[in-house]
């Protein structure tokens, strides 16, 4: 890079949400752990003059830069964002555009990804509703993470084509999550029936790019604009619907759930215009899509303090 001039790509506009701020912490020297535990999330709305230097990538802990610095557009229009320093190469999900997602040369490598909390093989999501575990057996409140060590599982996330690794997996929920989104989004995860280790910021749908069924769970999302309830009985169900944008025939999309279960999650009318979190698979319902006979850790609302990461 001639003069080491930043030069602007397409592809780290915008993906980077939010950078690490951490005076005197110099990239390949100190410790990446103490970078994630200490550094502050800045989003390119919130940039000072005086963090410059001193911003480095969620993911790979590359320099960063503003582009443009100090205004919030360029001369052609486009907002201001976060890239790499140009002149340092590292592998980074965020300036490369995922393929088959992040492979590991060994399983020891792989393993030390989990430990350092870079990558996280999701079992599977919790079915049922977790208990306690104190002789009365109360069920949790809504602030715990029910999160559960999980059994081995066998990932083909090798570097070398045909060759699986056996990991130590996670039992979760779409809360957890939620809990620490802004953290979270730059994990690895692998999920069930998926192959490849994808950023959690990669593995994300908003649902108004849906255009048909799945044959396969997504992690989906959208902002709730109505609740409707044919029934009237807590069993019954209450149809949660997202902003979505009519295609191939479809006019709208829900989530369907039981309103009892509904009412655990907060997935009622005061929570109009939140965003909703599911996994599962995409059917049709009616004239519209919909997710059905989703498990208790399959949905959750996300806290509005990280919506400003999905605008």
């Amino acid at each position: 890079m001639a003069g080491g001039k930043k030069v602007e790509t397409d592809w780290d506009r915008n993906r980077i949400k939010h950078a690490l701020h951490l005076p005197g912490w110099i990239f390949r020297v100190g410790s990446e752990s103490a970078l994630r535990q200490s550094g502050k999330p800045v989003l390119v709305s919130e940039y000072q003059k005086d963090m410059k230097g001193q911003l480095f990538c969620p993911e790979c802990t590359c320099p960063l830069f503003r582009s443009p610095e100090e205004v919030e557009a360029n001369k052609t229009g486009r907002n201001a964002y976060y890239a790499h320093r140009r002149n340092i190469k590292t592998e980074c999900g965020l300036r490369t555009k995922p393929a088959e997602g992040k492979k590991y040369l060994t399983e020891e490598e792989a393993s030390q990804a989990i430990v350092d909390g870079k990558l996280v093989i999701v079992k599977g999501f919790l079915k049922e509703k977790p208990v306690s575990p104190d002789k009365e057996a109360k069920v949790y409140d809504q602030t715990f993470v029910e999160d559960e060590h999980g059994e081995v599982s066998e990932v083909a996330i090798a570097r070398h084509r045909g060759q699986k690794f056996n990991l130590p997996s996670t039992l979760t929920t779409i809360r957890g999550l939620c809990t620490k989104f802004d953290e979270n989004l730059y994990k690895y995860y692998v999920f069930p029936e998926k192959q490849h280790a994808q950023l959690l910021i990669d593995s994300i749908r908003n649902v108004t790019t849906l255009s048909s069924v799945t044959d396969v769970p997504i992690l989906g999302y959208g902002r709730i604009v109505s609740i409707w309830e044919p029934g009237k009985y807590p069993q019954s169900t209450r149809f949660v619907k997202l902003a979505f944008k009519a295609k191939n025939g479809y006019g709208d999309f829900s989530i369907m759930i039981s309103q009892r279960e509904a009412d655990l999650h907060d997935l009622n009318t005061q929570s109009i215009g939140r965003f909703a979190f599911f996994y599962g698979k995409i059917s049709v319902n009616g004239g519209g899509l919909s997710v059905k006979n989703i498990g208790w850790g399959e949905v959750a609302l996300l806290p509005t303090k990280y919506e400003k990461y999905l605008n």
